[in-house]
């Protein structure tokens, strides 16, 4: 069963929208999770407004081992709350550093680890729970803390710590929690291979996507699009948050055949609502030299979301494409002032919204043609 997850936008029903992130909720089983977005307008690759939702617990009758505890799909829609995560640099370790053991050492490891809480371990776990069900992140952080100490072989301990440290901007702690939560069920699935019967940890391709995702917004995404594509292949099937994610990466490891592929995919899986990724979409193929299929999406997107300066300025850049430059120049020119000169800051442009090369060419020809840039 699954861990899912925070910030499964786009995905099946309600809509919100929080600071441009644009978001739906995602149904999964059993426990609690994470899924930053990267996707919104003028946002960096290292910066994101998620949005922090509840999801809905299965009941009994799916092997739940939380079955005490069921929310209804209108609690996770009231519980939805909205959080800014901050960004610092980062250097952790990833699945391969794991400290190398004896075969008897690590058997003895891998029959320790818990899928399922126990005892005071689940009354800890259920009231950490039950306080972000509330929005109390700091006290369902301690929880979390205390239940790692207590019990520092449960791998929902070391996720769900690693949910609060992400909601409360600390991705570089959020990232070594979910590291821990990864290793453990890794460890909980080597033994059930040996011993067939043993509660399997079902939810290594939703840790990946989650650290995967909190490294994408945490300036990181040689080692994000490493998580992402593997929780793509675990997946086995196509998951259009992990494709938007892991488009993302490929595109900010300039892979750009590989991300206009997933992100062709997710839209296909999105198709009736206009989302904010698609804008990285269509300037994905815009540097693929498909202007075509770039304005496709370029107009669905200003339509819907037609005031936003990030929509105009990256429509400025493909009407210059099109050789229309009276009309880009029109186009740029609407935005305000100060959000516009923002276009002439190479920073900006590299680090903040991380455009595209041949995007980042266009747009210093439009700066300098209406004098914001010398």
């Amino acid at each position: 069963m699954a861990m899912l997850a925070m910030l499964k936008i786009f995905a099946i029903c309600l809509l919100c929208i929080v600071r441009d992130v644009e978001c739906k909720q995602h149904h999964a089983s059993s426990h609690p999770g994470f899924i930053l977005n990267h996707a919104r307008f003028g946002g960096a690759k290292t910066k994101s407004t998620p949005n922090r939702e509840i999801i809905q617990i299965t009941n009994s009758n799916d092997s739940n081992p939380l079955d005490e505890h069921v929310y209804s799909e209108s609690q996770a829609i009231n519980n939805r709350r909205s959080f800014l995560t901050s960004v610092t640099s980062f250097g952790l370790a990833s699945i391969g550093s794991i400290p190398l053991r004896s075969v008897a050492e690590d058997s003895v490891a891998e029959m320790q680890v818990e899928v399922v809480p126990t005892g005071d371990v689940k009354k800890l776990f259920n009231e950490g729970r039950a306080f972000e069900a509330q929005g109390n992140i700091l006290a369902a952080q301690r929880l979390y803390t205390k239940i790692t100490k207590v019990s520092p072989r449960f791998i929902y301990g070391w996720s769900s710590l690693g949910n609060t440290m992400t909601a409360l901007g600390e991705l570089n702690a959020a990232d070594e929690a979910y590291t821990k939560a990864i290793s453990l069920c890794e460890d909980n699935l080597r033994i059930v291979e040996k011993s067939p019967g043993t509660r399997r940890c079902e939810d290594l391709y939703l840790l990946l996507l989650n650290r995967g995702s909190v490294r994408l917004n945490n300036d990181n995404a040689r080692e994000a699009l490493v998580d992402l594509q593997r929780s793509n292949t675990l997946r086995a099937r196509p998951d259009a948050i992990i494709l938007q994610n892991l488009a993302r990466a490929q595109e900010l490891n300039a892979q750009y055949s590989p991300s206009d592929k997933s992100y062709s995919t997710a839209i296909s899986m999105t198709a009736n609502e206009v989302n904010p990724f698609w804008l990285r979409s269509a300037m994905v193929k815009y540097q693929l030299g498909d202007l075509s299929g770039a304005m496709d999406l370029m107009r669905r997107v200003e339509n819907r979301f037609p005031e936003a300066p990030e929509v105009r300025a990256a429509y400025a850049v493909l009407l210059l494409g099109k050789g229309e430059e009276d009309s880009a120049r029109k186009k740029f020119l609407e935005i305000p002032d100060r959000q516009r000169l923002k276009y002439a800051d190479d920073n900006f442009l590299n680090s903040v919204v991380a455009w595209p090369p041949v995007m980042q060419e266009g747009i210093g020809f439009l700066t300098r043609a209406v004098g914001d840039r010398q």
